[in-house]
């Protein structure tokens, strides 16, 4: 268990450290819906935000990754188990 939490802690430095160099610049499909005149109209709105600030996002990230990981290590023990 001390290594999974060791990774972790090495996901959120890392998050901590890269989270600053992501752009703000829209990616290919967003650029060229901009260039067309076309709106997002999104069928799915997501409950929860990036955020505004670096906090938000860092926070956004953290709750992201942890999700992740316990629903992957629950299907895990239950594949495990079965």
């Amino acid at each position: 268990m001390r290594t999974i939490v060791k990774g972790l802690i090495a996901i959120a430095v890392i998050l901590v450290i890269v989270l600053p160099l992501a752009s703000s610049n829209p990616d290919g499909l967003e650029a060229t819906m901009e260039k067309v005149g076309l709106e997002e109209n999104p069928i799915y709105h997501a409950p929860l935000d990036y955020g505004e600030s670096w906090a938000q996002s860092f926070a956004m990230g953290l709750l992201g990754i942890t999700l992740t990981f316990v629903v992957g290590y629950g299907l895990a023990k239950l594949a495990k188990g079965a």
